[in-house]
């Protein structure tokens, strides 16, 4: 009998240290679950917090260029927000057919313009011979 109090007492103590390491190796030596924590050993939380800190290149790189829709180039298209190849591409067939932008609103016939994104280019598109 004496073996079975030992037992109601070495049971639940031999249970609390197992929970203690258990709960000791899942927050404390390994906290993969921390949406900070990378294994390989860089601080994601400290580097967001960088990156967020750095100005946007676009405001440290001075006062935008005007962009002329009727002598423009590709690549010069492609400097205006949401312009890439192929909607730059667009533009020029358009200026081709068209023999050249007379309003700078002209722009929403090409597909994949929108009035908000002429809206939002204000004063970086002009139009002139």
């Amino acid at each position: 009998m004496r073996w079975a109090k030992e037992a109601r007492i070495l049971l639940p103590a031999t249970l609390a240290a197992l929970a203690a390491i258990w709960i000791g190796a899942l927050f404390l030596i390994a906290p993969v679950w921390q949406p900070w924590y990378a294994p390989w050993g860089t601080n994601l939380l400290a580097e967001a917090t960088a990156q967020a800190e750095q100005p946007e290149p676009s405001s440290a790189s001075g006062p935008e260029e005007t962009v002329n829709l009727n002598t423009a180039t590709l690549e010069e298209l492609m400097t205006l927000p949401g312009i890439g190849e192929a909607k730059g591409r667009a533009i020029l067939e358009y200026r081709e057919e068209l023999g050249g932008f007379d309003t700078v609103q002209q722009l929403v016939d090409i597909s994949g313009i929108s009035q908000r994104m002429v809206d939002e280019w204000g004063d970086r598109v002009c139009v002139s011979d």
